[in-house]
């Protein structure tokens, strides 16, 4: 402890040190402390039971979750039947997203189901994931907070996080909550990871644009576990940066332009002449899993249980080959 009193974070498993023991570096801490005050949570008002974010970031332990040995299948649910189907399908992982904190408009459960969700993919002995993408703002902290702290002790295995600030804030008040960088934040190269693993999260999903032979330099970065995109709707812009609904559907936003904020995705893009073909890793998946992949994500959180079900067992039964040769 340091001789002022103050308690740095620990993270749960060691990680090794960079070369030469030197601090972490936030690589563009300018952006991200800005970040952090367009966010309603400056690192210069920190609750008074904590320590200041400055402080907590350098002498923190550089660890992550322990990557599977073998990438893991996760599987959308916008429902419980369709979390039960994606289960049934063979997903190792579920993801929901929760009504209120995930992007408007999309399939979630109430926060009263979450708990319910957990056990049933512990029955199965899956994990479940929450998306909280919805970007709180200022005056909303204290019941994110709140809701966090809900989905905590549901028993939630990780959260699903939209905003620098909000990983910030989540990690110093939740510090044993496992945090996944959103495919929204846009994390494209080993300094973009090691700046969000070590503002706080445990695992990232790259953006469809990246591929395979990018892996190994963000892995080596940043030691946060990667998600790619297995299956998903093609996207004419950056993944998870759209924000065309508020604009091109009248009304769609109830007055609010994006998604993240309080208004609805209407899926613009599939009423746009874009690809119609789904970016779809089912035949290269052995690619992937030599590049690093530690999960393989499906996009789907609208889909009714019979179509999770079909796109999971598709990917279960590719998963399943791509095993089999290490097996012998």
């Amino acid at each position: 402890m340091p001789e002022d009193g103050r308690v740095a974070v620990a993270r749960r498993v060691l990680f090794p040190p960079r070369r030469g023991g030197t601090a972490p570096c936030l690589g563009d801490v300018s952006c991200i402390q800005s970040t952090l005050r367009y966010s309603g949570i400056a690192s210069s008002q920190p609750k008074k039971s904590c320590p200041p974010l400055g402080y907590i970031i350098p002498h923190m332990a550089q660890a992550s979750p322990v990557s599977p040995a073998f990438p893991i299948l996760l599987a959308p649910a916008g429902s419980l039947p369709a979390v039960e189907a994606a289960l049934s399908a063979g997903a190792d992982a579920v993801y929901v997203g929760v009504r209120s904190l995930s992007r408007g408009g999309r399939a979630g459960l109430p926060l009263e189901s979450i708990g319910t969700a957990v056990s049933v993919c512990r029955r199965a002995g899956a994990l479940l994931h929450a998306a909280v993408n919805a970007i709180p703002p200022t005056g909303e902290l204290p019941a994110f907070l709140a809701s966090l702290r809900r989905l905590r002790d549901a028993g939630i295995d990780e959260v699903i996080l939209n905003d620098p600030g909000a990983v910030a804030l989540v990690r110093r008040e939740l510090p044993g909550l496992p945090i996944c960088a959103s495919v929204g934040l846009s994390v494209m190269n080993p300094e973009d990871a090691r700046a969000y693993r070590e503002l706080g999260a445990d695992a990232v999903v790259l953006p469809s644009a990246v591929r395979p032979e990018e892996i190994p330099p963000i892995k080596r970065a940043s030691g946060l576990r990667i998600e790619v995109f297995a299956h998903c709707r093609p996207e004419f812009l950056l993944h998870g940066k759209c924000g065309l609904t508020g604009y091109a559907v009248e009304g769609a936003g109830g007055g609010t332009a994006s998604a993240k904020r309080g208004g609805s995705c209407r899926f613009v893009c599939r009423s746009l002449p874009v690809p119609a073909a789904a970016h779809s890793l089912v035949d290269e998946l052995p690619v992937w899993i030599a590049a690093g992949a530690d999960v393989f994500k499906i996009e789907g959180r609208e889909l009714p249980p019979p179509a999770v079900a079909a796109l999971t067992a598709r990917f279960r039964e590719k998963l399943d080959a791509a095993r089999a040769p290490s097996a012998g």
